[in-house]
């Protein structure tokens, strides 16, 4: 006696999951509350800058999240 194929109707219809995690969730909170924003009216804004305060400071957060063992540079 075989065994039943098991397959769901979702697995016919070629839908496929990935993983979030929890960096998709802690970069749009970032991006919800304006904190980059936030803190780049409090520090300033250079003109000269390629990375507001606000960016990097984002940046790091979500490094220090997601991959602690690699750096950002």
């Amino acid at each position: 006696m075989m065994a039943a194929n098991l397959l769901s109707p979702l697995d016919y219809a070629g839908y496929t999951s990935k993983s979030l995690d929890h960096l998709g969730i802690v970069a749009t909170v970032c991006k919800e509350t304006g904190l980059a924003d936030e803190i780049d009216r409090i520090v300033g804004v250079d003109p000269r800058q390629k990375v507001t305060c606000g960016e990097a400071v984002v940046a790091m957060i979500l490094n220090a999240l997601g991959f602690v063992d690699r750096p950002l540079y």
